[in-house]
């Protein structure tokens, strides 16, 4: 073995041995640094250009990164590296922020010590945060319905004072508005004396009332005991009707002395010939009284 070939294998073994060290010393160091964060699950609608090991800030100070990002369902779950002194609450807010003229995204957590901590396995909802740009877009179409806005009102004020309609309109009010106010300047005094007026009524009422509160509390009770009366002598009057439509009903069927008398035609004749004998004998008798009448002495 040459001189060479054994300089290029120690040379080599070097190199291998420093790459070892070295991927030993990162394998550390990543596992130190592992060791002392903990993970988070974020879950946000998007992401607008969020990318993995974008920093993440905790009340602006740098406390992690992001690990790793997928797409679940219509929504973004984010895992997030923080150290471990740093505990999320529900009271806390975590969102994707714009941090930068050029559209740069950080992932900001605003931490707030009340609250429930978050459980290792749970999920926490975070909140997309429009940048600059987004919000101008979004301002450029309502400055668009703005101006739209503007030209109709525009349309409208020209429609309406074109005519002098609204001056019209506006000159006929203040006039009425001027008349009402000399019409309550001139009767100013019988106004108050109308309701001077009122207040001695109320007073004179109020002090009638209270006088007489016994004698219209005994008036309400015989009103409601005449109310009761009423209500009886109704119930009497329903009866007594139903007994004169139960009569009525025998003398329409021809029940009854009367309903013969009411039904039967040759009854009713019988009967007034019997009156009509009745009065020729009266009559007689007054005529002829010793026919009928005998009187003897002893």
């Amino acid at each position: 073995m040459s001189r060479r070939t054994t300089e290029v294998q120690v040379g080599l073994t070097v190199l291998v041995a420093l790459g070892i060290l070295l991927a030993s010393l990162a394998w550390l160091k990543e596992w130190s640094l592992d060791r002392s964060k903990r993970s988070w699950r974020v879950e946000f609608p998007e992401t607008g250009g969020l990318a993995s090991s974008d920093e993440v800030l905790v009340n602006g100070l740098r406390k992690g990164e992001v690990k790793s990002m997928k797409l679940v369902g219509d929504r973004v779950l984010v895992e997030l590296n923080l150290e471990k002194d740093v505990t999320i609450t529900t009271e806390s807010k975590v969102a994707i922020r714009n941090v930068g003229l050029m559209g740069e995204r950080v992932i900001a957590v605003d931490l707030k010590a009340g609250g429930r901590p978050y459980a290792r396995d749970e999920v926490i909802t975070g909140v997309y945060e429009k940048s600059l740009g987004e919000v101008m877009s979004g301002l450029g179409e309502t400055v668009g319905a703005v101006a739209d806005l503007s030209l109709e009102l525009r349309r409208l004020t020209q429609a309406v004072v074109g005519d002098g309609e609204l001056q019209r309109t506006v000159s006929n009010f203040n006039r009425t508005s001027e008349e009402l106010r000399l019409v309550v300047s001139e009767n100013r005094a019988a106004l108050t004396a109308a309701v001077h007026d009122f207040a001695t009524v109320s007073r004179t009422a109020k002090s009638l009332v209270t006088d007489r509160e016994g004698q219209i509390r005994g008036a309400l009770d015989d009103f409601a005991s005449a109310a009761d009366r009423m209500e009886r002598l109704s119930v009497k009057l329903d009866s007594l009707h139903r007994v004169i439509q139960n009569v009525s009903n025998s003398v329409d069927r021809g029940e009854g002395t009367l309903g013969k008398l009411v039904q039967d035609d040759k009854l009713y004749a019988e009967l007034n010939d019997s009156v009509q004998s009745l009065k020729v004998l009266i009559q007689d008798i007054k005529a002829h009284p010793k026919r009928y009448l005998k009187i003897s002495v002893f």
